[in-house]
């Protein structure tokens, strides 16, 4: 017990450094840093990877709480290119997995996992639920998700620039004036129990019908229907930043001083990931651009491989088309934690059979 105190002692320091630094996804990027390097150092870090089950819930209750009606309203027009984007997803999830297994010594599981596009802490949960090299795979999504945020910016405006397309796209609020006041604003403890208890009954279902990351699945699938059932508020910020500290330290807890002479063969793969996402960034954009189903600078933020939260303000900040842009992110994430895990459990079990 007094290895899990320290341990999130540990975490929770890290995650508040690394918010004041600035770096993105910071209690959770924190608290994997700090934990894995006590954990290096003094081999006393530890964390039972069954409290994973609370982290996933409070993932999935928050995910959830994105979605809107706006959004599905949304999905039909854009259902096409989304199901364009989530296959060029996938063919990279599993050409670069292959390439990391066969060329550099890593599993199939963890090297699959490390390529998903989603987020590092939806991924480096799932990651321990399957039984893959959680520091490798958290290593791999934080080098994706940095190099993504710090890039992405300079990136879509190089591009742009080049085309000749440097204008921002103003994008009208159509809604404006008719905004629902979200259910549970006055009232917030009472909002954030609500949404924790109908997520958390979501996640026991799940852990109860021993599906690969039931839990997190679940509890999404129960917040997003309360979401738009009762139109909840978003879930404190908080709450969230509590349970990245959770994932972020059972993760960290994982490292030890092999596991670091490991990460140093990363470095070659992080790299060829980050090229392969911004290559299907290319691609995609230029498709959905010619179609008109998008203005360029949308559709390269819409197909970007980071947070969807982060790259809908970014975009909202550089003139994107922030409802379609959020409307394509969720089905990502979605995809990412729900449908690709599968495909990567199938794809290892088959390849285990031969």
């Amino acid at each position: 017990m007094l290895k899990i105190v320290g341990t999130l002692i540990v975490g929770f320091l890290g995650g508040t450094v690394a918010k004041r630094l600035k770096m993105p996804a910071a209690f959770m990027t924190g608290s994997v840093l700090a934990v894995a390097l006590f954990s290096i150092l003094s081999n006393a870090m530890f964390m039972p990877s069954s409290l994973k089950v609370i982290a996933q819930i409070v993932s999935g209750a928050y995910i959830g709480q994105q979605v809107s009606k706006q959004d599905l309203l949304n999905f039909p027009k854009l259902a096409k290119s989304i199901v364009l984007l989530l296959t060029f997803f996938t063919i990279n999830t599993f050409v670069m997995g292959y390439l990391f297994a066969r060329f550099f010594s890593i599993d199939l599981t963890t090297a699959l996992l490390s390529c998903l596009p989603g987020g590092i802490m939806d991924v480096s949960l799932i990651s321990i639920d399957m039984g893959a090299q959680a520091e490798i795979v958290a290593t791999m999504q934080l080098a994706r998700l940095v190099g993504m945020l710090l890039i992405l910016p300079y990136w879509i405006t190089f591009i742009l620039k080049c085309l000749g397309k440097v204008e921002k796209r103003e994008v009208a609020d159509d809604l404006s004036s008719n905004k629902l006041v979200p259910f549970g604003t006055n009232h917030e403890l009472i909002n954030n129990l609500l949404i924790l208890l109908i997520a958390g009954l979501g996640g026991l279902l799940g852990m109860y019908l021993e599906i690969p990351v039931g839990a997190l699945i679940f509890s999404l699938i129960f917040s997003c229907g309360l979401k738009l059932l009762k139109n909840t508020a978003p879930l404190n910020n908080k709450i969230r930043q509590l349970a990245q500290i959770l994932a972020g330290s059972i993760i960290g807890s994982t490292f030890t001083r092999e596991s670091l002479e490991q990460i140093v063969q990363l470095f070659i793969p992080a790299c060829l990931l980050l090229i392969s996402y911004l290559l299907i960034n290319i691609l995609f954009g230029f498709i959905v651009y010619k179609r008109g189903i998008l203005d360029l600078r949308s559709a390269l933020f819409a197909s970007s491989p980071a947070g969807a939260t982060d790259i809908s303000l970014i975009a909202g900040e550089l003139g994107g088309d922030m409802p379609k842009i959020a409307g394509i992110q969720i089905c990502r994430t979605l995809y990412t934690i729900i449908i690709l895990p599968i495909l990567v459990r199938l794809v290892v079990e088959h390849a285990l059979l031969r």
